[in-house]
C-alpha cells in the first residue's frame, strides 16, 4: 500500500504484529531540451546562392561557346558547316569588342583567335566580380542561437 504524504511517498508494510513506515524519496525527473534556432534570413541566403549559381552557369555557357569557337578555328573547321556557322554567329557578339586587339595568327587555314581567348579571360573575371558583388550586397550572415530548457519534475 502506498500513500502520498507531504509530497513524499510513504510505503506502509503490514506485518503480523506491527507496521513499518518507510519514506521513499520521490523520483526526480530531469528534462533537458536543446534546440538550435536559425536566424531569419535563411531564405535570403538561399536566394543569393541560387542567383550566383545562375550567374556562373550563364558565364560558363558563354565560356564554353567562345572556347568552342577557338577550337573550331584552331582545327580549321569548315566555315560552311551549319554547326560552325551557328557557333561563329552566336559567339560573334561576345568576341566583337575584342576583335582587333591583337593579331590573329593563321597558318594554312589554322587560326589562333587570341582576341577570343582574351574575351574568355575577361568574361571569367567579370563572372567572378559580379558574383562577389551579389554576395557583398545581398548576403546576410547566418546567426544561430541555442535555446536550452531545463525542467525538474518531482
Amino acid at each position: 500500500m502506498t500513500h502520498l504524504h507531504d509530497t513524499k511517498e510513504v510505503e506502509v508494510r503490514h506485518h503480523h504484529t506491527h507496521e513499518d513506515v518507510v519514506e521513499i524519496e520521490p523520483e526526480v525527473v530531469h528534462e533537458q531540451e536543446q534546440r538550435v534556432v536559425e536566424s531569419p534570413g535563411a531564405e535570403s541566403r538561399l536566394a543569393v546562392s541560387r542567383v550566383t549559381q545562375l550567374i556562373w552557369l550563364a558565364f560558363g555557357l558563354l565560356e564554353a561557346l567562345i572556347g568552342l569557337r577557338v577550337f573550331l578555328k584552331l582545327i580549321a573547321a569548315n566555315p560552311n558547316s551549319l554547326f560552325a556557322q551557328f557557333v561563329y554567329q552566336f559567339s560573334e557578339i561576345f568576341v566583337a569588342p575584342f576583335n582587333g586587339l591583337t593579331i590573329t595568327p593563321e597558318v594554312a587555314g589554322f587560326v589562333l583567335e587570341i582576341p577570343s581567348i582574351i574575351a574568355m579571360v575577361v568574361y571569367a573575371i567579370a563572372a567572378w566580380a559580379i558574383t562577389q558583388l551579389v554576395w557583398l550586397l545581398f548576403y546576410r550572415p547566418a546567426t544561430k542561437r541555442v535555446v536550452r530548457t531545463h525542467r525538474d519534475r518531482i
